[in-house]
Parts: C-alpha cells; sequence; structure tokens
C-alpha cells in the first residue's frame, strides 16, 4: 500500500502515528494565518503520492478547521493526489443531523456537500454521533464514501481495569450501542438510562432497571460536551449506592469551563477519553484502528 498521511493543525501528534503504523512518515504542510484570520497553506516542492489521508479533527473551533480541510483538499487534488482520503476522527456538525426547527439549516448535510465539492473522497471517522442517522443516510447526502471505526473496545479495556464488579451505564438510550459491547468486553451487565432533555444544559434522568449498589460503575458514551447528561448520571448512581464511578468517551468536547469539575465534585472517580481530541484525558490511542481501517480501505 503506497499512501501519503498529511497533518492538519489539529493533531499533529496522531497523524504521526498512524504514519509510523503504516511504515511511513506524515508530512506537514505549513499553516499560517494573516493578521485578519485567514487561513494560509502551503506545500512547497511537495508532490503528494495518487493516494493521500488527511488526518484533521474538528475540535476545536470546528469552523476553522473545516475551512482548513476544504483549502488542503482542494491544494491536494491541484497538487496531483487522485484519492483524498479524510481521516476526521471527531467528526463535527453530526449532531445537526435533522431540522429540529422549521427552517433550520441541515448543517452535517452542507458540510459533506462542501467537502464533496473540494475533493474529499472519502471519510473516514471514529465513532460518529449516529444517533437518528445511519452511517448509509449519512452517506447518501454527497458523494463521499463514509468510513467508521468504534474505539469502544480499547475504552472499556483501559477503563475496565480496576473496576470491581462492574456495572456498565449508557446515559442515556443513544448510546446503548457502546455499553452494550463495553459490557461484552467486561463480562457483566449494563443499564441505559432514559433521558429528557429540557434545554441545552439540563437533563432529567430517570433509570430503566438499574441497580448500582455497592457495585463499580463505568459510564460510556461518544462525546461528552458540557457535560450536564453524565453528572446528572453520575448523580443517580450515588444515590443508589454506587461506589467508584468512571466516565469514559470517544470525543472530549468539554465545551464549559467547568465540566470536568463539575462530574468530579458529582463524584466521578477518573476520566477517560480517547486521543481524537488533544487534552490531558486523551490517554487511549486510535492510531491503531485508524490504520488498520486505512489498510483495509486502500
Amino acid at each position: 500500500m503506497t499512501i501519503d498521511i498529511i497533518a492538519g493543525s489539529t493533531v499533529p501528534g496522531l497523524a504521526a502515528s498512524i504514519a509510523r503504523r503504516l511504515g511511513t512518515q506524515a508530512h506537514y504542510p505549513s499553516i499560517t494565518k494573516f493578521p485578519d484570520g485567514e487561513i494560509r497553506i502551503i506545500e512547497g516542492d511537495y508532490a503528494p503520492q495518487a493516494t493521500v489521508a488527511y488526518v484533521q479533527t474538528m475540535h476545536p473551533r470546528p469552523n476553522d478547521t473545516l475551512v482548513e480541510m476544504q483549502f488542503t483538499v482542494d491544494l491536494l487534488k491541484d497538487l496531483g493526489a487522485r484519492r483524498v482520503i479524510a481521516v476526521v476522527p471527531y467528526l463535527g456538525y453530526t449532531r445537526q443531523d435533522v431540522r429540529h426547527e422549521k427552517g433550520e439549516a441541515i448543517s452535517v448535510k452542507s458540510m459533506l456537500k462542501t467537502l464533496d465539492f473540494v475533493g474529499v473522497d472519502d471519510i473516514l471517522s471514529v465513532d460518529i454521533h449516529l444517533h437518528r442517522l445511519g452511517l448509509a443516510e449519512l452517506s447518501g447526502f454527497s458523494r463521499i464514501r463514509m468510513h467508521e471505526v468504534s474505539a469502544v473496545d480499547l475504552l472499556a479495556q483501559k477503563a475496565g481495569k480496576g473496576l470491581s464488579r462492574p456495572l456498565v451505564v449508557g446515559p442515556d438510550a443513544e448510546s446503548e450501542r457502546w455499553a452494550a459491547r463495553a459490557a461484552q468486553l467486561l463480562a457483566t451487565d449494563y443499564d441505559v438510562l432514559e433521558k429528557t432533555r429540557v434545554s441545552a444544559k439540563e437533563i432529567h434522568i430517570k433509570p430503566r432497571k438499574l441497580d448500582a449498589r455497592g457495585r463499580d460503575v463505568l459510564i460510556i458514551d461518544d462525546i461528552v460536551s458540557t457535560g450536564g447528561t453524565i453528572m446528572e448520571v453520575i448523580k443517580s448512581l450515588k444515590a443508589q449506592g454506587a461506589q467508584k464511578i468512571t466516565a469514559a468517551c470517544t470525543h472530549a468536547v468539554l465545551s464549559d469551563i467547568d465540566t470536568l469539575t463539575g462530574l468530579f465534585r458529582a463524584g466521578m472517580g477518573e476520566f477517560i477519553a480517547t486521543d481524537t481530541i488533544n487534552n490531558e484525558f486523551g490517554i487511549v490511542d486510535v492510531s491503531g484502528i485508524i490504520a488498520d481501517k486505512l489498510k483495509e480501505i486502500v
């Protein structure tokens, strides 16, 4: 397999790890900004292979990272690349997949159409936020081939260590696929809580059949953003007599400054995430599952 790995500005270390696993080295274009904020990308004398994988996650500043991705992919096609695989570990805008209000933009569709226009042939992502749409429906928004890998196995193996009589909990029905898989790997049971969202920051949580008394609990989900849902889950578990509580997620967006402090204050003992987003909790390396998927689809 001959493939170039191109690093965007957000996760250069992850790009380097993916390249090492593929027996090559990542390429790093010059990415600067003009004083008014315009992005400038220069590749110099670089001549890409026919197939390139461009690694760029969409956090922080999803708007900037999207524009950087558009410009870089268009440039790579101009320089001779025939196939561009956008490796987007955290794929933004997927929560905006339907019209919640009259006249609202379905932003994920618009995003995929623009990436299709500039020359993205494939998107490879980790645990895409597919709560109302499936991967096939998402693929229907453009000509881009969509690929997904899951980090739940890696998260369960890492977070499950040291848990006594573990119970796996999904914070809502949408997280059941992750909770079920984690429970299978840890040879234990799981439950999923019923969530009613009152506002962006107010959540009502109630258990289905949960009995956490005297057990260590692993809460697992794809995204932790404001932390409101997880915080209510932790409070509910503590009230029911749960022991150690570990929270694990693929994408630690952590959009509020008080998110992690609030979770620990509520009774969480440990927080674990993958390196799809750069922060201190991103300790689970996804470069291996991404490299394996690239070998499969190239």
